[in-house]
């Protein structure tokens, strides 16, 4: 039924121009069948022509106004962004726009669904304000996590190796180790369920870890999907919400979710307002990814100072973003 209103549409907004085919058709066969006396069909020519001018000009004064109207939305401050609202399928997006629409997305989710590698974004900026948010306007978050498994130490190296490999020589990437990957997992996990346990009535919690390597990072929300690549200096995509493939994307992200080794965060035990190292082993021992004999206690305390440790790992790589003009 759908295809049917909209062939309709589509032969109604071209309607002039069926007309005018009609007509020309017409007079070729009547000239041809000899219908027409000599002359005739010359005389209806130039009918034909100027009618078929006629839709040509109002085609071409159509699409000088949708071009206006993208000229004007382009030069606004926000146009960009009233461009991805407009139900365009997918942006691609660099720096500041990456920046400024998850920004934006954990003004106003309550539900995020993060897939990726260590998570130390997650961590440190969007978990924290999605629940300050969610405290402020007293309402519930759901918060979903697919991260690497930090028990598969060749998944971890391998992990590292790819993002040393790819990374310029003086970048940060490059001094990367697979026991810092390990770790940066690790206090993720262990942020995602100190935050849990102090907002228990609001916090929706669920972790599952992966035995796979991507160079993607998807940010799932109820507004858009937005695809990055080892920091925001690098191209992304936005998928808004009103796109065709949002859904299937979104199907997508939870069933892998789905297939990955899921942590029970019930179990884990109390935490303090600063973790401790014995508290952390515990944690971890309660979620069945115990810490080996390799994590020294150094370690442990690394791991527990960086789950609340609210640095902005991308900060001053790109551009800060510009406010929202309302």
């Amino acid at each position: 039924m759908a295809n049917v209103k909209a062939r309709l549409r589509v032969a109604v907004s071209n309607v002039d121009l069926g007309i005018v085919l009609l007509v020309a058709a017409a007079v070729s066969v009547l000239d041809l069948l000899d219908v027409l006396k000599d002359g005739q069909s010359d005389q209806l020519i130039l009918p034909v022509l100027a009618l078929l001018a006629f839709v040509w000009i109002r085609d071409r004064n159509r699409q000088a106004r949708v071009a206006d109207q993208l000229d004007a939305v382009a030069r606004t401050t926000d146009g960009m962004w009233r461009l991805l609202a407009s139900g365009d399928s997918v942006k691609s997006l660099n720096g500041a726009a990456i920046t400024r629409l998850l920004e934006e997305a954990r003004a106003g989710s309550d539900m995020w669904l993060f897939k990726g590698g260590t998570g130390t974004f997650i961590r440190a900026v969007t978990l924290p304000e999605c629940v300050e948010r969610a405290k402020r306007k007293r309402s519930k978050l759901r918060f979903l996590l697919e991260l690497l498994d930090p028990t598969d130490e060749p998944l971890c190296a391998e992990y590292t190796q790819l993002h040393r490999s790819l990374a310029d020589d003086g970048a940060e990437e490059k001094g990367w180790t697979s026991l810092g990957t390990r770790k940066d997992v690790y206090s993720t996990i262990l942020a995602a369920c100190w935050y849990r346990q102090h907002n228990s009535q609001l916090l929706e919690l669920r972790i599952g870890l992966s035995r796979t390597i991507s160079l993607f990072r998807c940010d799932l929300t109820k507004h858009n999907l937005v695809i990055t690549q080892r920091g925001p200096e690098f191209p992304g995509l936005a998928i808004p919400q009103n796109s065709p493939h949002y859904n299937p994307w979104s199907i997508e992200l939870h069933n892998s979710l789905d297939q990955t080794k899921l942590l029970d965060v019930a179990k884990a035990p109390q935490l303090s307002a600063r973790p401790t190292v014995d508290e952390t082993r515990q944690l971890f021992e309660r979620l069945g990814i115990p810490l080996t004999e390799e994590f020294r206690d150094s370690d442990v305390a690394d791991i527990a100072r960086g789950a609340l440790n609210r640095i902005d790992p991308y900060e001053g790589r790109v551009p800060v973003a510009a406010p929202s003009v309302n």
